[in-house]
């Protein structure tokens, strides 16, 4: 009768507990991997929604509610454009709808859609916005801006201010400028200046 408590393995298993050690370690080494990379939280939402096939990511969801107020409204059609970028959403507006040429002003006619924007982004409390300020390559030196970088910086101040004005909670948001360093190119490389001429709102 054999022992039980001294069952020999037969060789052509003693492999499996091998295999199963290795197994054991390349799980270990991978979960250590994704730990110490950071994931945004947008990311994160996006991979746990496609996991459970039952709900859309926050931003995904925004995206969507932010195309249909364009097309609901000609008056945004080709001027107000969101854009999943991995990490974050960006809402891009065309300058032109927000300011007239050269100025900082944010115009009567944009304050809807700001609004609009605005109450989209109350949907979604405490995601961090930054309002990024961009220009094209052509200078500027007027009395009350005497480059592109102070253009572009009072552009997202003031849709800063107009976001906080409908309603978004001043500590989430932050102004960025970046005057003409990001471009929009075409497929000819040539810059593109209308649609380099712009502001972004980003959600992460």
């Amino acid at each position: 009768m054999d022992d039980p408590l001294h069952v020999e393995h037969k060789p052509d298993e003693l492999w499996l507990i091998s295999y199963a050690d290795l197994l054991t370690l390349l799980v270990g080494f991978f979960v250590l991997i994704i730990a110490s990379v950071p994931m945004r939280q947008a990311r994160f939402e996006r991979i746990a929604a496609s996991l459970s096939g039952t709900r859309q990511a926050p931003l995904q969801s925004l995206q969507e509610k932010i195309e249909s107020l364009v097309a609901r409204s000609p008056e945004l059609k080709n001027r107000v454009v969101a854009r999943d970028e991995g990490g974050s959403l960006g809402i891009e507006f065309k300058d032109a709808l927000l300011f007239d040429s050269g100025s900082a002003l944010v115009r009567s006619e944009a304050r809807p859609a700001i609004a609009e924007i605005a109450r989209l982004l109350r949907e979604l409390p405490a995601r961090p916005v930054t309002i990024e300020g961009h220009t094209d390559e052509v200078p500027i030196h007027t009395t009350p801006f005497h480059s592109n970088w102070e253009l572009s910086s009072q552009r997202a101040i003031n849709v800063l201010a107009a976001l906080e004005a409908a309603g978004v909670e001043r500590a989430r948001m932050s102004s960025r400028a970046f005057a003409d360093t990001r471009p929009i190119l075409s497929s000819e490389g040539e810059i593109q200046r209308t649609a380099s001429r712009r502001v972004v709102i980003r959600v992460e």
